[in-house]
């Protein structure tokens, strides 16, 4: 796939686009990549996905959106999806003020020659954002162009509810900020991840015995609510089983800000300070909660390790399955 920066950098003359700021890849989002890609294979054309270095909340709000996703790990989906562009733009001044009009002649029709556009039911682009699907669709009507609207997608978020929630990114970080680790994984259609430079800390869970990885996340990252979580840890191309605990510490009473902090179940290698791990959430284990003394909490880990192992193996028999 190659990735373009600027729209002056790529020019086509044909093309199936998907537009989108595509926030962590959501199973709503891959409808719409997946639509953008089948239409290119039946008109035999390239495909190309046009989507946003930052998030334009970044410009427009004084409350920055918190990301599920990096842009690399965007590019990254788009790839192995199977796209043969992406146009990666930032969202500055100039884009945010380009009328909408505008922005189907400059980026659609001069740079990319479209004979079809994808978009979710909800897209809205163009200056104050004027434009929708409604409105590309009368464009492609008057220039020649196809435009997929594709429909929102919903996903029961409790065992009683009736005909589901939509799909959103929104959505999904409204779950994980309250832990809902199982739920955000559903709408997403994969686990939620973090990445981070593992730090020194205070080398406390090396003296109780667990020994953890400190994870400095991207500040604008989604962190998921405080607790205890099971999942996967990776590190240097290497998989373990890991239990993650997000919190306070408040056993020792002395962090003000919450840390993640990875437990590697299994590993008793050297030290990776300084190097780069992903922790993949699986399973809210627990709430985090202060232990009278450091021997209940030792006891307490004890639980949480062989819980994640179980819990874990249930996955992979699972998987298994036919």
């Amino acid at each position: 796939m190659l990735v373009y920066r600027t729209v002056n950098a790529i020019s086509l003359k044909a093309s199936a686009c998907a537009i989108g700021m595509f926030d962590g890849v959501h199973v709503g989002h891959v409808m719409v990549l997946e639509n953008a890609l089948r239409e290119a294979r039946l008109l035999g054309i390239p495909s190309v996905v046009i989507s946003f270095a930052n998030h334009p909340q970044f410009l427009i709000s004084q409350t920055p959106t918190q990301l599920l996703s990096s842009l690399d790990e965007r590019l990254a989906a788009f790839e192995q999806l199977g796209f043969d562009y992406a146009l990666i733009l930032d969202f500055d001044e100039w884009l945010k003020n380009l009328p909408a009009d505008e922005f189907i002649r400059l980026v659609l029709r001069e740079h990319l020659g479209v004979k079809s556009v994808t978009v979710g039911y909800d897209h809205r682009f163009g200056k104050n954002r004027a434009g929708d699907g409604a409105m590309l669709q009368q464009a492609g009507q008057h220039c020649g162009f196809d435009v997929q609207i594709i429909d929102p997608v919903r996903i029961a978020t409790e065992p009683a509810e009736s005909g589901g929630q939509i799909v959103s990114s929104t959505l999904i970080r409204k779950l994980l900020s309250f832990g809902d680790i199982e739920q955000a994984n559903r709408l997403l259609g994969h686990p939620y991840h973090l990445t981070g430079t593992v730090e020194e800390g205070m080398q406390r869970g090396r003296q109780l015995g667990f020994p953890t990885a400190n994870i400095a996340a991207n500040p604008y990252r989604l962190v998921p609510a405080i607790g205890t979580y099971g999942g996967y840890a990776e590190l240097n191309g290497q998989k373990y089983q890991a239990v993650c605990n997000i919190g306070l510490c408040p056993t020792f009473g002395d962090q003000t800000q919450k840390r993640v902090e990875v437990h590697l179940l299994g590993y008793d290698g050297p030290a990776f300070y300084g190097e780069s791990l992903t922790m993949v959430f699986v399973h809210k284990i627990r709430d985090e909660r202060k232990f009278p003394n450091a021997d209940e909490l030792v006891r307490q880990i004890r639980q949480d390790c062989q819980q994640v192992r179980e819990a874990l193996a249930q996955d992979a028999l699972f998987e298994r399955k036919p």
